[in-house]
């Protein structure tokens, strides 16, 4: 038996969805970043110019491919929310680990910045929502006997 798959309420009327929206802002947050030095996007780049201007504008072109194909939007928002929390994870541990070494007389840096706390709790419910959002619903998933 198969069960026709519907599509999310968002795709069907035609808006963007949530996740096109997110990455469509990218230009909205890069802006907060180069006038005010609000960095809340991808604040574990955050010494890294070149790095992180390239990220805005792939983000940037990931909301142009949600928007024009709603169907990528899990596994876009999916991917680049991992390699998100994953560069978050790597700028906080980092720093920290050298804050451990600051004991033997490195100096030593603060890794925990509003910014950046702020950037998890973006990234992470982008990632939350995704992932949770491309488990099939009842009644919503194709169903094979």
């Amino acid at each position: 038996m198969l069960v026709e798959t519907t599509a999310p309420e968002e795709v069907r009327r035609g808006r963007p969805t949530l996740t096109a929206v997110y990455y469509l802002a990218t230009p909205v947050f890069a802006l907060c970043d180069w006038i005010f030095h609000l960095n809340v996007r991808v604040a574990a780049l955050d010494g890294q110019p070149a790095l992180k201007n390239s990220y805005y504008a792939i983000c940037t072109a990931a909301g142009a491919l949600t928007y024009w194909k709603p169907s990528l939007s899990r596994v876009v928002g999916l991917a680049e929310s991992s390699v998100n929390i994953l560069l978050l994870v790597l700028g906080v541990m980092l720093p920290y680990y050298s804050l451990i070494g600051s004991f033997n007389g490195e100096q030593a840096f603060m890794p925990f910045t509003p910014a950046r706390v702020l950037n998890f709790l973006i990234s992470g419910f982008m990632w939350v929502r995704v992932f949770y959002g491309s488990i099939p619903e009842s009644g919503q998933a194709a169903v094979r006997p």
